[in-house]
């Protein structure tokens, strides 16, 4: 009977003692890395030391890369603290400086880098100095409340961009500068610039006026035309002389995304060859061409089932003075 009761307590002994260490340890949760984010910012929204966070996935730097899961770890009896947007003060426009990086930037508004990219329209990292860029504005009672944000936010921040200037494996200017080649080689590849921003429609509605014109292998007018041909034949009206066939057009301009599809740009198609068709995009994810399976010039959608399939690449031929 004693020996039974000694066990009992024994075993009530252990059970305390574990209770009372999960008790104690520090609790923890994970979070998934999304495009855009830094650690600071990650560190900031859960409201902990930069270092903290970086002790507890043993990082040596602020480098993290996207679906990257991180522990957040979070002290005894204490939730962490999710800082809502007006943790850091925002400003309604910020002005570009020398030495500055999307990255700092965003840091020092309080909003994610890929928020800032989609405020402003910017796809790659490069900034003009004087730029200026949007930010969205708080209230009067935001910004009072965020006149004064807490020391490890700053801690968090100022952190990030000494790590920034010190990691040999960032180099922003070096970025800017592959930014301004990219453009240049883009800038160079277009075969003219649009005489205003309004150009670009005017073409589509002469596009559009050929709406029904027969189609004719090797034609080149409205009594008959091949969609390179009519292609061809509407960029004659605008200053640019194409080659005759839609293996030739592709290989002029310059590529771009499909996402990135603008009114004029030309569309090409993967039918009877590699490159064996070719429309102009009028935006709406449509687009008008010489259809030889229809046999006349119609619109039709880039995302029938046909199209979309067939589709490999798209190409601007001209651009604007204000960009790409």
């Amino acid at each position: 009977m004693m020996r039974r009761r000694i066990f009992l307590w024994m075993g009530l002994g252990v059970l305390f003692t574990t209770l009372l260490l999960c008790g104690n340890a520090p609790a923890k949760e994970t979070y998934s890395i999304q495009t855009g984010d830094t650690l600071s910012g990650i560190a900031v929204k859960h409201g902990i030391p930069l270092n903290a966070l970086k002790a507890a996935n043993h990082l040596k730097s602020s480098r993290i890369r996207a679906h990257q899961t991180l522990i957040i770890p979070l002290k005894k009896n204490d939730k962490a603290i999710k800082l809502k947007s007006s943790s850091v003060p925002r400003k309604e426009f910020y002005t570009v400086k020398k030495g500055d990086t999307l990255t700092g930037i965003a840091c020092k508004i309080g909003i994610s880098v890929a928020e800032l990219r989609e405020l402003n329209h910017i796809r790659g990292s490069f900034l003009n100095i004087g730029q200026k860029l949007d930010v969205k504005k708080k209230s009067d009672s935001e910004n009072a409340a965020a006149a004064h944000p807490p020391e490890y936010v700053k801690q968090a921040i100022n952190q990030e961009w000494e790590e920034e200037k010190a990691d040999n494996s960032v180099f922003p200017q070096e970025e800017a500068l592959a930014e301004i080649e990219k453009q240049k080689r883009d800038s160079a590849a277009l075969l003219g610039k649009w005489n205003s921003p309004d150009e670009p429609k005017l073409l589509v509605k002469v596009a559009m006026g050929f709406l029904g014109a027969p189609y004719r292998l090797g034609g080149t007018s409205v009594t008959g035309i091949d969609c390179s041909g009519f292609v061809k034949k509407i960029y004659q009206f605008f200053n640019i002389n194409l080659p005759r066939t839609a293996f030739e057009q592709s290989r002029v301009g310059m590529r771009v995304a499909r996402h990135e599809l603008a009114e004029g740009d030309l569309l090409f198609f993967n039918t009877r060859k590699a490159v064996g068709h070719v429309g102009i995009y009028i935006g709406d994810n449509k687009f008008v061409h010489a259809s030889s399976r229809k046999r006349r010039v119609r619109v039709d959608n880039l995302n029938t089932p046909y199209y979309d399939r067939h589709f490999i690449r798209a190409v601007r031929l001209k651009g604007n003075d204000g960009g790409l």
